[in-house]
């Protein structure tokens, strides 16, 4: 009964999002800008909801885009693609460990700055999942509301800022040397997607992590390695997991818990451009060493989530594979590996 009642109080809230979400892609989608239905609608939805009017994304707004669009990146990964993956390994390692060092000094900066203490920061800095980084912060007795400020905005900035600088920037955009080229198959693509979405559903209940986005991509990545054709995603779907992102992206801005932490964001802000410009040098210079392309290593090392940057990648299509594999690893480790790392160095942080 409270879903239903929780479902019911959020409905004018959903068709509002959906009201000017659906208007603002469309606009975006016109002015040709990169993504332009994730940014149009959560750039419309946030602004609304700072402004008062209260904004919800619908039910399951996540896990449909990520079934998608883990389902249309799977195709990607060939037997060829995968061995050429497995030659970028000391690249995706080198990126990884950037990470941590580039995630450290932000929160350096960012705690001695704003005043807040320096195990939030740095939960609040080291670019994982927002959700992951909450539960270690709370572990660890940090406070959990700046480090839920800090990655909405750094990701919400990362969605903006990367996608537009590398389309209108002069980066040479170099495509993926493999796109998969199938046929759309109704009859394949439908019960595909609910096998993607209830293995991903199952796989988040037993607590993986963007379980609606992975196990899309391994089971589709899984039987495109064993010769067995699968059906294109159609173009129009992927703008709707587009939608989906934006909403949910947009609809986070809650102007209640902004106006309480409004000190914050100042810093905050600062904080994610620092960490997003270190990044773009980090992944400029590992191109350098490893002869990539230097658009596809700025996005493969963006501190943006791995939902938002795959689907950046295949909107720009650019090495697709290649990204994914970095933010996957990027994921992995820094999930597992942030609180040994913060044991390290807890004498920097706790100083507070």
């Amino acid at each position: 009964m409270s879903e239903f009642t929780n479902l019911r109080d959020s409905l004018p809230g959903m068709l509002r999002a959906l009201a000017v979400g659906i208007p603002a892609g469309f606009i975006f989608d016109r002015l040709q800008a990169p993504i332009p239905w994730m940014i149009g609608p959560m750039i419309a939805v946030a602004t609304l909801n700072l402004l008062g009017m209260r904004m919800h994304s619908p039910p399951y707004a996540r896990q449909m885009g990520q079934v998608i669009l883990g389902s249309a990146v799977g195709l990607y990964f060939t037997p060829s693609v995968v061995a050429a993956l497995a030659g970028n390994l000391p690249a995706i390692i080198a990126a990884t460990i950037a990470v941590f060092l580039v995630g450290g000094l932000g929160a350096l900066t960012l705690s001695r700055a704003s005043g807040v203490d320096g195990k939030s920061t740095f939960f609040a800095s080291i670019p994982g999942g927002a959700m992951a980084m909450a539960v270690l912060a709370d572990r660890y007795g940090a406070q959990i509301a700046p480090v839920a400020l800090a990655h909405s905005l750094r990701v919400s900035l990362v969605v903006i800022i990367v996608p537009l600088a590398l389309t209108y920037g002069g980066f040479p955009l170099v495509a993926a040397a493999y796109r998969p080229d199938l046929p759309l198959d109704f009859s394949i693509l439908t019960p595909w997607l609910a096998i993607g979405w209830l293995l991903g559903e199952i796989s988040e209940k037993l607590h993986f992590q963007n379980g609606c986005l992975l196990v899309p991509i391994f089971l589709g990545a899984a039987l495109t390695m064993s010769g067995i054709q699968l059906s294109a995603v159609p173009h129009w779907l992927t703008d709707f997991a587009q939608l989906m992102f934006g909403l949910v992206l947009g609809a986070r801005y809650e102007r209640a818990f902004f106006i309480r932490y409004k000190l914050f964001i100042p810093f905050a802000l600062l904080n994610s451009c620092f960490i997003l410009v270190t990044s773009a040098l980090a992944g400029a210079a590992l191109a350098w060493l490893f002869d990539l392309p230097v658009a596809t290593m700025i996005l493969a090392t963006a501190p943006g989530g791995l939902a938002e940057m795959t689907i950046t990648a295949q909107a720009l299509k650019i090495s697709v594979p290649l990204v994914v594999a970095f933010h996957l690893f990027r994921v992995i480790v820094v999930n597992m590996g942030t609180q040994y790392f913060y044991t390290l160095t807890a004498r920097l942080f706790e100083r507070d």
